[in-house]
């Protein structure tokens, strides 16, 4: 593993494909039946995308994808441009692993592309990173949901970072993630478990995971948010436990929660519908079509 790679900016590829090969190593599974979405790239951007109208963005957590929030993405890409946007976790020099930095990518991306007043979709580590880009003043959102986030929680570091190579491990580690077991595929946890197996990319995980503690945490700024808020969480969250979710809710001034019975860590993936419904109600509640 060159240093370089670690500690500097890698260099963006001419090459586009080269590029996001690079950017997104878990990028979920396109051969899907009914898979729509468009995969662009745009300066230092990568992202899928499809639909027209208002723009929803989805930012995604460590070790996340397309997959995660799959079904919903194609529903309202019927009424919406609907973007997944690949967040630089595995290309971002070792000393910017943090989630403050991934919201200064995000806005990056929204400036860039000229995105104004768009509803955000953060789940995990994305939701935390929104999180630190709706405090800032000039932010571009007229909304956000937040499916089991970071920010007023520590994310715990895994051990299958320590077990890595063994696959049947990191299967259960992944699984562990959700409340039903068979709620990932063995696609998306080979693709997982591929990914860790570099050692650059291992290293970021652990980096970004630690920066999720306490140091980065946000009890006394939510209740500067300015944009309404919905909170999704499952009732069997082990990464950002239920019960922080009253928490934000108490916190964020303009929020709503609806805590997903027999639901883990991502409720967008393992109860679609229901989230589905949720988020449509909350794009309707504030105007946004």
């Amino acid at each position: 593993m060159p240093l370089k790679s670690l500690l500097f900016q890698i260099p963006r590829p001419a090459n586009d494909e080269e590029f996001v090969r690079q950017r997104a190593p878990i990028k979920g599974c396109p051969e899907r039946n009914g898979f729509r979405f468009t995969e662009r790239v745009v300066g230092n951007h990568a992202f899928l995308e499809h639909g027209e109208g208002k723009p929803v963005v989805f930012c995604s957590g460590l070790a996340g994808s397309i997959e995660n929030i799959f079904e919903i993405g194609q529903a309202l890409s019927e009424n919406y441009r609907f973007i997944c946007l690949y967040l630089p976790l595995y290309d971002m020099p070792f000393a910017d692993c943090t989630v403050p930095r991934l919201a200064d990518y995000i806005d990056s991306f929204l400036v860039d592309l000229d995105i104004d007043d768009a509803v955000l979709i953060g789940s995990s580590m994305g939701g935390g990173a929104m999180l630190h880009y709706s405090l800032r003043p000039e932010h571009r959102m007229k909304g956000m949901v937040l499916c089991g986030s970071a920010g007023l929680s520590s994310i715990p570091l895994q051990k299958g970072y320590i077990r890595r190579r063994d696959y049947n491990f990191l299967k259960g580690t992944v699984q562990d993630v959700f409340h039903d077991p068979k709620t990932p595929s063995e696609p998306m946890i080979q693709e997982v478990y591929d990914a860790i197996q570099r050692n650059d990319i291992a290293l970021r995980f652990i980096r970004f995971t630690k920066s999720t503690t306490s140091k980065h945490h946000l009890h006394e700024k939510l209740q500067d948010i300015d944009i309404p808020c919905l909170l999704l969480w499952g009732e069997h969250d082990q990464i950002t436990p239920v019960e922080v979710a009253p928490e934000f809710k108490r916190r964020i001034p303009n929020s709503e929660l609806y805590v997903l019975k027999e639901c883990g860590h991502v409720p967008t993936q393992e109860k679609p519908e229901t989230s589905l419904r949720h988020i449509r109600e909350f794009l309707e509640r504030i105007g946004y079509r």
